[in-house]
């Protein structure tokens, strides 16, 4: 389904906005990880070893592929990954954000690998 002009111009800001904060997270995850001297090394490279690997996947699925029948799928994913706020998404037209009202936030937790 096609979007407006409008809507595409500002898909793109929030696009911009919630791939830095996908990452941003992704970081901060790592360090916490990479941190944690509870767990051994070992430990904590195989829960960072997770974590880019799952990550990567959500990254491609969200950002990868920008064409304007994408967006409603995009934009879900943004939303799920707890990266865009409401208030954020008020730019978009009405028709859009009923497309994208299904979406549910599922913050990000930390999938901890501890040594057997």
């Amino acid at each position: 389904m096609s979007i407006s002009d409008s809507d595409w111009k500002n898909y793109n800001e929030l696009y911009k906005l919630a791939l830095d904060r996908f990452c941003q997270g992704v970081l901060a995850d790592a360090q916490t990880i990479a941190q944690n001297e509870a767990l051994s090394a070992h430990a904590r490279y195989a829960t960072l070893y997770g974590l880019i690997r799952n990550r990567d996947k959500d990254l491609a699925m969200a950002f990868n592929g920008r064409r304007r029948k994408e967006v409603s799928l995009s934009l879900r994913l943004m939303v799920a990954y707890d990266l865009l706020s409401d208030q954020e998404l008020m730019v978009l037209s009405d028709e859009l954000r009923e497309r994208i009202s299904d979406a549910v936030r599922q913050p990000y937790e930390i999938e901890w690998v501890t040594d057997a």
